[in-house]
């Protein structure tokens, strides 16, 4: 349970938006059984960068020495929803034996911040 209220303090840090939306998706596809120490600070460190500048394809590798978890982040698509810019990152994670793959789909608003897109 630690595990989680870190991740979504982590998220509400890397992207300003309501608690409730960060446990429904969190709560959901990033658990307290898959990733442990630092592994969800380094993947939204390296997603929110993304976010902000890479192109649609690109990927970039993650991986935690404390944990020994690593994987990928890839920008698959940028889009509009609503009239706003919004961008679907696909992230792939090892950690241990298990694979952990999931896609967070996010806008950005007027103020510049991302925040969670409704699927």
């Amino acid at each position: 349970m630690r595990s989680i209220r870190f991740l979504v303090l982590i998220v509400a840090m890397a992207f300003p938006m309501q608690v409730a939306q960060a446990q429904l998706l969190f709560g959901s596809r990033l658990g307290e059984d898959h990733y442990q120490g630092d592994d969800t600070k380094i993947i939204m460190q390296i997603g929110a960068d993304m976010l902000r500048n890479a192109p649609d394809g690109e990927t970039r590798p993650w991986s935690n020495p404390q944990t020994g978890h690593r994987g990928n982040i890839t920008v698959v698509r940028s889009y509009r929803m609503k009239n706003l810019p919004c961008r679907d990152a696909k992230i792939n994670s090892l950690l241990g034996e298990r694979n952990v793959s999931y896609v967070l789909p996010v806008c950005q608003i007027a103020d510049g911040t991302w925040k969670f897109a409704p699927r």
